[in-house]
């Protein structure tokens, strides 16, 4: 099944601090492989990044130069709550789905190795859930990252409050020379949006959810969810405080569930430092776990 994102190319602000290249080079293809499913680059051997989001499982594919191939996208359909895999069986269901897809798409069996990415803040245990999904589908599992630290390595990042707004949660790691120095994950996300948008339109859960992809067509439903918003703003600069770093570094926001008109100035007001939204935000974290892994494993 096709997800249907209606989602448009967000305007990158001019002064965004991430790595133009890393964005033309990986996120722009990867992101139009979601409309064109023509392979961006050849390939003889894969590395594939896995993410697992309540809202999207997402599947990335780079070559074994690093480039990107393409990348799929499916439903998560209640395998994934609050960035956790409570489903199991239905989780390797939905990422089996993606890999039918893309193999159908690149016309020939795959092979290669995988990594997943998962939460700030969550136990060990719960984090080697993704990985055990990813070696359920048949691929050695070589990666297992946090969610925002695989965003710093798609756009580039070395220092910077990387915020993952998810679809249950919003997750907030801060990076000092490349190293994670501090991270956390609280409740509140796209779902919560949902909810909003169902209980003041009187909608079911379904239908709110397609109206808020589309909220770009309706701005007029915006102010609906800037309490929502405002909540996720507090949590950053509540973490930014707790952490010491308010001010020191630059704070970027990705993730499907930053992806509304104004979403950056409500943050920035709310944590009172320039928040920006990163390019491409709902490919953001896949393809960093495929990113890192390629860096990590290409020899």
């Amino acid at each position: 099944m096709r997800v249907d994102l209606d989602v448009r190319e967000t305007e990158l602000p001019s002064l965004g601090p991430w790595d133009p290249e890393r964005v033309t080079d990986l996120l722009a293809p990867l992101e139009e492989s979601l409309e064109d499913e023509r392979p961006r680059a050849d390939w003889k051997r894969l590395f594939l990044g896995f993410d697992l989001g309540t809202t999207n499982l997402v599947l990335v594919a780079l070559n074994e130069e690093g480039r990107p191939v393409t990348a799929v996208m499916e439903s998560s359909r209640a395998a994934v709550r609050d960035g956790v895999v409570v489903d199991y069986w239905q989780a390797i269901q939905g990422m089996k789905s993606c890999l039918e897809r893309l193999q159908r798409r690149l016309g020939r069996d795959l092979s290669g190795v995988g990594a997943a990415a998962f939460p700030p803040g969550v136990g060990e245990r719960t984090a080697q859930v993704c990985a055990h999904v990813v070696e359920a589908l048949g691929f050695d599992c070589r990666g297992l990252y946090e969610e925002p630290t695989a965003a710093a390595e798609a756009l580039g990042v070395q220092e910077g409050a990387i915020v993952d707004i998810g679809g249950g949660t919003t997750g907030i790691s801060v990076l000092r020379e490349g190293r994670v120095v501090y991270s956390a994950d609280e409740p509140t996300g796209g779902t919560h949006m949902t909810l909003v948008l169902a209980g003041g339109l009187g909608l079911e859960f379904d239908e709110a959810e397609t109206r808020k992809r589309r909220i770009a067509q309706e701005p007029r439903l915006v102010p609906l969810l800037v309490p929502v918003l405002e909540k996720m703003g507090t949590i950053v600069r509540d973490h930014l405080v707790r952490s010491g770093h308010l001010g020191r570094v630059p704070v970027l926001v990705s993730g499907g569930g930053a992806v509304l008109p104004g979403a950056e100035g409500v943050l920035s007001r709310v944590v009172g430092e320039p928040v920006h939204l990163a390019p491409h935000p709902l490919l953001v974290t896949p393809a960093g776990i495929a990113a890192r892994l390629w860096r990590e494993r290409r020899g």
